[in-house]
């Protein structure tokens, strides 16, 4: 062919057993065309393609059987071609479908040994390579803590001027200011309850559980008008921060030194409003004492410190030992399972101080005792002359002793019928719900939306009298 371009295409195969017929047929065939158009087309043939012919066998027969395998690879290579691209098309189909797809599937979560300080992009958890990236590992008390509380190191920094206020069991609270609000409130700047607890403090009592319990309680119950709110939480490497509003007028019973029967009624319908509450949320409170109610600027109670509060639905029973030791009621003492009603007994021991400035006549010690023996509790006979110094009086309670302070028999009967419904011993007894609170004689046509919305003013109900001196105001403990 010499120096023409030979174009490599499929070779033509001829099963032609007779060359002479073949031979003859050309041959006529180019008698009806010129001499100079057949050699041009031969040549132009001869550069474009190379024809061959399968050599016949020994005895003249052609090679049918390699002819056919042949034709059937060349069928074989179409077909696998076709079959690459359809395979293409319906991938590329899938991958516009997977999208779409993928938000009606429950995303994948990180393994709990993947734990990060910062949340990571759902990107991140839908991608297998993403998921296979490092990240730093986290300290154990940062993680006992994680993610109720962010990790921030310096947002503490922000709130200053720290005034001591008073110490707990875990840490103390400071009264602070922030400093971004500082700039802009010159003239009357706001205050603000900073809880300090010390992780150390936290993780020896293995108490992390009850610190994370009282965060969710408190932020989740905030909005109720008789309750403070948590504004913010964080931790950083040895501390937890609960910020919340500060209220100047102290707790309860470090502001007032007297209450007036109205003015009783009013803040056991105000308690009634947020137990109540509380306890339709499926949450037992079980510390409510003078020290975790505090006063507003308009002498409205206001609930704080949920540590001893639990998650119980209605109906429910518990059986932990906790709470103030003079407000706990006899059910707790005894080591029984109980239920919210316990809550109901401690407002009643706080009306009785508020009517009377004495607890009610049981020593909680003889339960506490006896439950350490398996012993019933016995009546204590002392001489009035033999009687403690303290508002408790030596005495238990039994089904012809007085609970009642000798003092009660100068209210007014609907005070007294109040605190006898609330002091039952036997909890299937005792006033315990909001429903049976508003039936009493006490009650009776109470404006109680009035008390919800806060237009009783308790200011109204006291005189000056009643106030102590500003200076022996504190902050509560908790």
């Amino acid at each position: 062919m010499g120096n023409a371009d030979i174009r490599a295409i499929e070779p033509a195969i001829s099963c032609n057993n007779n060359p002479a017929l073949e031979s003859e047929l050309q041959g006529n065939h180019n008698q009806d065309v010129p001499v100079e158009v057949q050699e041009r087309k031969k040549r132009n043939k001869d550069n474009r393609v190379v024809s061959f012919q399968l050599p016949q066998s020994a005895d003249g027969a052609n090679l049918g059987l390699v002819a056919r395998w042949y034709h059937e690879t060349l069928a074989h290579r179409s077909y696998i071609v076709w079959l690459h691209g359809v395979v293409s098309r319906v991938a590329n189909v899938l991958r516009t479908i997977r999208p779409n797809s993928r938000k009606r599937v429950t995303h994948r979560t990180r393994p709990f040994a993947r734990i990060s300080r910062r949340r990571w992009h759902q990107t991140t958890l839908d991608s297998e390579t993403q998921l296979l990236k490092s990240c730093w590992p986290v300290p154990q008390t940062e993680r006992l803590f994680l993610p109720t509380f962010p990790v921030d190191e310096r947002r503490c920094e922000r709130y200053v001027q720290r005034t001591h206020l008073a110490d707990g069991a875990f840490g103390r609270v400071y009264r602070v200011q922030d400093a971004c609000e500082g700039a802009t409130l010159e003239h009357r700047p706001h205050w603000y309850a900073l809880k300090i607890l010390q992780k150390s403090t936290i993780v020896l009592s293995d108490a992390a559980g009850q610190v994370r319990d009282e965060v969710k309680i408190q932020t989740i119950c905030g909005h109720h008008p008789f309750i403070v709110p948590c504004i913010d939480y964080w931790q950083n490497r040895t501390s937890i921060f609960l910020l919340s509003e500060f209220y100047g007028n102290g707790e309860l019973f470090h502001r007032l030194k007297s209450f007036t029967v109205q003015l009783v009624q009013l803040y056991v319908a105000e308690l009634a409003l947020a137990i109540d509450f509380l306890h339709n949320a499926g949450i037992i409170y079980r510390d409510l004492k003078p020290e975790n109610i505090l006063l507003d600027d308009r002498y409205h109670i206001k609930l704080i410190d949920f540590g001893l509060s639990k998650w119980l639905s209605i109906g429910s029973r518990t059986t932990t030992l906790c709470g103030t030791i003079q407000y706990m009621a006899p059910e707790i003492l005894r080591g029984e399972p109980y239920g919210h009603a316990v809550d109901w007994w401690a407002l009643g021991v706080l009306a009785c101080r508020m009517y009377t400035g004495r607890y009610p006549n049981m020593d909680p010690t003889e339960y506490l005792r006896a439950a350490a023996t398996g012993l019933d509790v016995q009546p204590a006979t002392v001489p009035p002359t033999a009687q403690r110094v303290s508002a408790y009086t030596a005495t238990a309670i039994t089904g012809v002793e007085r609970l009642l302070p000798e003092s009660v028999d100068r209210l007014v009967p609907e005070g007294r019928d109040l605190l006898q419904r609330l002091l039952q011993p036997d909890p299937k007894d005792r006033l315990r719900s909001l429903l049976q609170l508003q039936r009493i004689a006490l009650y009776q046509h109470y404006r109680w939306e009035d008390v919800r919305n806060m237009k009783i003013l308790p200011r109204d109900l006291f005189d000056d009298e009643c106030l102590t001196e500003m200076e022996d105001i504190s902050f509560p403990e908790f």
